[in-house]
């Protein structure tokens, strides 16, 4: 049997908040709604989601009603453990998790996956249900859905890594200094280094030389 990014990603919710029957365990809520939170965070990094999950607005919030118990049966037993409740919501049971006691994988997550799920398991690991949901009906992209409406992750504005603003930042600056290779600024900064030859100037003229070599060799 193939293990997907979104087993993976279960189970180690699991692990890190219930490694063992008997501890808190997690609710069906509460793991749904971290789930959500961490495809939220996912998507404004990479642009998809984490998982494979579409999640509908329900009457307690997003909840992937199609895949999501189809996830849980295939880790049952295994990498996951549900005691079942008497309480029902939305036609739904609810259910405790804990991490199973006979796995069939060790859990693994690539970055940037790992440290999003190990931020938001940190913060909300000893939170309520309540006040997971709380924050979760405070999201823009939760806005103004109504019950049975698919939630569009689409709406969620990308974030670029710093990497990737660095490298935008320097390839324009390359791009500027390379149009104009011998701008009046850069004249005037080296007749200064020749005319007032002090520390200074000549560290900026040099400096400003420098970056001339360096990009003329992305040109």
């Amino acid at each position: 049997m193939d293990f997907d990014q979104t087993d993976h990603l279960i189970s180690t919710i699991l692990r890190k908040l219930a490694p063992r029957v008997g501890k808190k365990g997690v609710l069906t809520i509460f793991l749904a709604k971290l789930l959500f939170l961490i495809d939220c965070e996912y998507f404004r990094l990479k642009g998809t989601q984490a998982t494979d999950f579409r999640y509908t607005w329900y009457k307690h919030g997003p909840y992937p009603p199609v895949a999501f118990e189809e996830r849980l049966e295939k880790l049952e037993g295994y990498e996951i453990a549900r005691l079942p409740m008497t309480r029902v919501v939305d036609g739904r049971p609810y259910a405790l998790f804990y991490a199973g006691s006979q796995p069939r994988f060790e859990p693994h997550l690539e970055e940037p996956l790992n440290g999003i799920a190990n931020r938001l398991i940190e913060i909300f690991k000893d939170a309520d249900w309540e006040i997971l949901l709380q924050y979760v009906y405070n999201l823009d992209i939760v806005k103004g859905l109504e019950f049975g409406m698919l939630i569009d992750f689409g709406g969620l504005p990308t974030m670029k890594t710093a990497d990737e603003e660095l490298l935008a930042a320097v390839a324009t600056a390359f791009e500027t200094e390379l149009a104009q290779p011998l701008s009046k600024e850069h004249m005037n900064v080296i007749k200064d280094a020749l005319r007032e030859p002090t520390n200074e100037n000549i560290e900026m003229a040099r400096r400003m030389l420098n970056r001339q070599r360096i990009a003329s060799k992305y040109s």
